[in-house]
């Protein structure tokens, strides 16, 4: 009995440092689960501030391209405004050529009258038209407004009488300059 009631005893000491173990363990647990909690929550907000940081960089990056690709419009816009200015002065400068062709053949006419295959007679006139057929096209495929008066001279017969070319030449002439004066599409904006 004096056996069994140290057993007992042993067992008893035994259950109480095992219950005691228990408790330490749980406690022990308990604080790891505490630690993990405040490790993920830490982690979440400094994922949380890494995200705002990379969305507030993303905006600033979105902002300056956008601005970047306004600026490129505008210098495009520019460009192409600047293009047909200068075809435009290409066609005055065919214009003015065909005018003075015009009043030379006026004043002198060739001396010997070639004729093409029509039978007209063909002077440097109809090579100019021609010149000026393309400049007025080139013109037209950037999109500037169209020149009615220059289009229709380019078109003109070849046997027309310089008098007339000469004549229609102004008329273009006065054209250009209207529209170089009151056109939206051949105005340069203003550098800020």
């Amino acid at each position: 009995m004096i056996l069994a009631d140290a057993w007992s005893a042993v067992g008893g000491i035994a259950a109480v440092v095992a219950a005691g173990a228990a408790l330490i363990t749980i406690w022990y647990a308990r604080a790891t689960v505490g630690e993990a909690r405040a490790a993920r929550r830490e982690a979440s907000d400094a994922h949380t501030e890494e995200m705002a940081e990379q969305r507030s960089a993303l905006q600033a990056s979105t902002a300056a391209h956008q601005e970047q690709m306004r600026e490129r419009e505008r210098a495009l816009a520019t460009e192409i405004k600047l293009q047909r200015i200068v075809q435009l002065e290409r066609v005055a400068e065919v214009l003015t050529d065909l005018a003075d062709t015009a009043r030379a053949e006026a004043i002198q006419p060739p001396r010997r009258p070639v004729t093409d295959q029509s039978g007209q007679r063909m002077t440097r006139i109809p090579a100019v038209l021609a010149r000026l057929r393309v400049a007025v096209a080139l013109l037209d495929a950037l999109g500037a407004p169209r020149l009615i008066a220059a289009g229709k001279l380019g078109r003109q017969a070849g046997g027309t009488p310089p008098e007339t070319t000469l004549s229609s030449v102004f008329d273009a002439l006065r054209e250009i300059e209207s529209l170089a004066l009151n056109e939206e599409r051949l105005k340069l904006e203003q550098p800020d």
